[in-house]
């Protein structure tokens, strides 16, 4: 069985040390988090206890040192004719989901500009599996705004022979993704169901990570095998 629970009470030099190492976590406390907790289950049949022990507040020193050493990841898009102001609704509702959530939501968001906003979240979080083999479920969506582009002015035809400018708004897009710290987002949440939902999301991206990284090195062994073979190939035919 699978338990979580929180760090030891060892003494540390002072409050900050630890408070990380309450973040950090340790798996010797197994017995202690079933009686504090409760047991779940998880869609593959693993059992886990959510720990309902309160924690002191976290610093905002210790939280942003802990946020800094997450990887992130930039996406733009530039030039869309679309006004920005209207643009903003729909990145600044995906801003603080996990990438699948956003990607749902964007798939039936009633809004004409959801679709290319999707295709943004998705080629940046294809970026993020190219550098540093990052599956989607380990992202979340940190930054989403867009903001004034380069307007194009018009004639505009008004009565009694006048005219006036109109201006054809644009706008750009600025998505930054950063990989999800589950031990912080597990301490910080406030109920037990959130602490639930934060460990079954970080069980099922340690999942999807070690399958794609599978399914890579099975992918570079048959290339590699591939290649031999058309190495030996050159070298039997006749000069």
């Amino acid at each position: 069985m699978r338990t979580f629970a929180t760090a030891s009470s060892a003494p540390q030099s002072s409050a900050s040390s630890r408070q990380e190492e309450e973040v950090e976590g340790s798996g010797g406390a197994a017995a202690a988090a079933v009686q504090a907790g409760t047991i779940h289950t998880s869609k593959d049949g693993r059992q886990f206890a959510v720990v309902t022990k309160e924690y002191r507040k976290l610093k905002p020193s210790i939280v942003a040192k802990r946020i800094a050493k997450c990887r992130t990841y930039i996406g733009r898009e530039k030039g869309i004719r679309h006004s920005p102001w209207r643009m903003n609704l729909v990145c600044q509702f995906i801003a603080g989901m996990t990438v699948p959530e956003a990607l749902t939501q964007l798939e039936f968001l009633n809004k004409r500009m959801a679709p290319l906003v999707k295709k943004v979240v998705k080629r940046t979080s294809n970026l993020a599996d190219i550098r540093h083999s990052l599956q989607p479920s380990q992202l979340e969506v940190a930054e989403c705004f867009a903001t004034k582009g380069k307007h194009l002015k018009r004639m505009k035809i008004m009565g009694r022979g006048r005219s006036g400018i109109m201006h054809h708004k644009h706008s750009h897009i600025r998505l930054v993704l950063r990989e999800i710290d589950f031990k912080l987002k597990y301490y910080q949440a406030e109920t037990p169901g959130q602490k639930k939902k934060w460990l079954q999301l970080q069980m099922e991206a340690e999942q999807e990570h070690t399958t794609a990284l599978a399914e890579r090195r099975e992918m570079e062994r048959l290339e590699k095998e591939q290649e031999e073979r058309k190495q030996k190939a050159r070298e039997k035919e006749p000069k």
